[in-house]
């Protein structure tokens, strides 16, 4: 699900385009749910935990063990973090609940060493982001006072990426790195209209991709060098970028016209799945799957995508 405070992206730039809708006990869940089918590019898409929908935005685990994902509960009053451990390819999955605290939390992101979860939630009032314990407990706000959301970790765990809206302009947002040990936080992005999608870490540590309005950036963390990579549907939204584990390549969605990928360093351009609603993309540390949330059968759920 997109974030708040903003209705929804763009469609072409400078457009505004309708929202996406949003988004302890254990069970066990069937992965597939009886949902395998290929895509109109003839790759093999498969249902994550059909039974619990709507779910949202997924995540791989670092090592693959698990997917991350939020499932709306009370009709859309509340939110939930929940765990489905094991393969998702797999007959079975045991779905274990994170945190199911009658606040609306969003975007569950394992840290790198697997005992920290970073989130965003409206807990406080205004949407933050927050890091908790693995098991839900020890719920604190790292992202200061304003508007903020979706959290991306740096592969080494040592810093949290994600947006934040502009005191003065608060449909105005920008991506901030946070040292996680100090609680510094640094401004990467001085963007004055717009609201960037990100941002996703690439290996090396310094590069992180996002997207703002027709455009992807990889910008180098270090340096403030970037490279741009216009829309190659001229004037259309780019949202949800996300790098994958090699760093080559970036999916990200096209607004209305699927999944794309970007070819690094190249920089051409190809659609790789027709589904308009897929977005939030999560590459497994393999690179041989992607999972992402769509409305593809007429219900918001996670699927998984096999990747050349």
């Amino acid at each position: 699900m997109p974030p708040e405070p903003a209705a929804g992206s763009a469609g072409t730039a400078g457009e505004a385009a309708p929202p996406t809708d949003p988004a302890g006990s254990e069970t066990s869940a069937t992965s597939a749910g009886g949902e395998v089918e290929a895509d109109h590019e003839g790759r093999v898409v498969q249902a994550l935990d059909a039974g619990r929908r709507p779910i949202f935005s997924p995540s791989f685990a670092f090592d693959g063990s698990a997917v991350f994902f939020h499932q709306d509960t009370a009709g859309g009053g509340s939110a939930g973090l929940r765990e489905a451990r094991g393969d998702p390819s797999g007959e079975m999955l045991h779905v274990v609940s994170l945190l199911d605290d009658g606040w609306r939390n969003y975007h569950p992101r394992l840290s790198p060493d697997g005992t920290l979860v970073a989130f965003d939630s409206d807990r406080d009032g205004l949407r933050g982001v927050y890091v908790s314990a693995r098991d839900g407990t020890n719920v604190r706000r790292v992202s200061g006072p304003g508007y903020a959301a979706v959290p991306s970790w740096s592969p080494d765990g040592s810093r949290l990426a994600f947006i934040r809206a502009e005191p003065t302009s608060a449909g105005v947002w920008n991506i901030w790195v946070l040292n996680v040990r100090s609680g510094d936080m640094t401004r990467l992005t001085s963007h004055s209209f717009g609201q960037p999608w990100g941002a996703s870490w690439f290996p090396d540590g310094r590069r992180v991709c996002y997207s703002h309005e027709d455009r992807l950036i990889v910008l180098d963390t270090t340096s403030g060098s970037s490279s741009m990579y216009p829309s190659p549907r001229k004037g259309r939204l780019l949202r949800t970028p996300a790098v994958s584990p090699d760093g080559r390549k970036v999916i990200f969605q096209l607004y209305r016209d699927g999944a794309w990928l970007l070819d690094l360093p190249g920089g051409s351009m190809r659609r790789v799945l027709a589904d308009p609603t897929a977005e939030e993309f999560s590459w497994a540390p393999d690179g041989r799957r992607v999972a992402f949330h769509s409305r593809r059968d007429g219900q918001w759920g996670v699927w998984v995508m096999a990747q050349e």
